[in-house]
């Protein structure tokens, strides 16, 4: 009997010993800022961080609020690995070009591009008869956007600029800027405390389908063409439409919208190892026909696609992952 608990306690000595000197797993923490909670961003990021942690028990990534004109500098200092970006923005930061401050942002690379283009959704009452260029150019405008350090804030800065017009000239007119989450600003809209909602998101977006199923009555107005050419002349946004009928209410007649857009990727620090990127590309590459089911916009995610004309250099691990999976030669 002695003999039997003898030899049990030498293999499970053993055992120990074994599994001590195997090398452990190391879990590889990532935080990866999003946008403002509640908007389009914080649930795709979401959505794609569970996809990658399901598949990668090593993985641990950590979803935080962010902005388009924040989440490069957040990156570039290292609070942030990785983070949703603008093409235009992350350009600009690349080479320290406005609004970086001459300070080029040499840690930012890409893991390809995600979706369709975001539309900028201006909503306004359905009273509303003014034009777009009449209602940003009134220093009495009462506006709402997202928090500051945004794609969309920055955005409404350089409309309201172009009817020469700011934030400044707004206050001393009676009117008023609020920036908040995208509920505040529904619920600022919907108790009549802002007559405008400036946002943005792939259409059909969460803001403004929330605006459509409130009690104030909405629609959605088309940006002018001269405003469209000077935001993309320069700034680099895109043209495009707000596609018809993708809101029951907020188009009159189903038309539809000539609006100024953006393009989303996501940005991660050069800092990341090659193998830390390559597997959460591959997952994500790999599970893209669950992408509709996280956010309706994704479904136009195309890996063959993804990864070209990017306004950063390609991280080597997504590099690798597009190339093993067959989308990149």
């Amino acid at each position: 009997m002695r003999h039997s608990i003898r030899n049990a306690l030498a293999k499970a000595a053993v055992c120990a010993a074994l599994c001590a000197a195997m090398p452990a797993q190391a879990q590889t923490n990532v935080e990866w800022a999003a946008g403002s909670p509640g908007g389009s961003w914080f649930t795709i990021v979401t959505g794609l961080s569970n996809i990658v942690m399901e598949d990668n028990s090593d993985i641990a990534i950590r979803v935080v609020p962010g902005g388009g004109r924040d989440n490069p500098s957040s990156i570039q200092a290292g609070i942030s690995q990785m983070g949703m970006g603008i093409d235009f923005l992350a350009a600009a930061a690349l080479k320290g070009q406005d609004p970086y401050e001459g300070k080029p942002h040499d840690k930012l690379m890409s893991m390809g591009g995600t979706w369709a283009p975001a539309e900028f959704h201006v909503i306004v009452d359905a009273d509303e008869t003014r034009s777009l260029a009449e209602i940003f150019a009134d220093p009495s405008i009462r506006v709402g956007t997202s928090p500051k350090a945004t794609s969309e804030e920055l955005t409404l800065q350089r409309v309201l600029a172009f009817y020469k017009n700011d934030g400044d000239a707004i206050a001393k007119g009676g009117g008023t800027v609020i920036n908040g989450t995208y509920s505040q600003l529904v619920s600022a809209f919907q108790d009549n405390q802002i007559d405008v909602l400036f946002g943005a998101g792939s259409a059909p977006t969460g803001i403004a389908l929330e605006v459509e199923a409130g009690r104030r009555d909405a629609k959605l107005v088309a940006f002018p063409p001269k405003l469209m050419d000077y935001l993309s002349t320069s700034f680099g946004y895109g043209k495009g439409t707000i596609p018809a009928a993708s809101y029951q209410k907020l188009q009159a007649g189903g038309a539809a919208l000539s609006v100024t857009t953006m393009e989303a990727l996501i940005l991660v620090s050069s800092d990341v190892p090659e193998d830390v990127v390559y597997k959460m590309t591959k997952t994500l590459i790999e599970n893209r026909d669950r992408f509709p089911n996280i956010y309706k916009g994704l479904s136009g995610y195309d890996p063959a696609l993804a990864w070209q004309n990017q306004p950063v250099p390609l991280h080597p691990g997504a590099a690798k992952a597009y190339k093993e999976l067959g989308f990149m030669k």
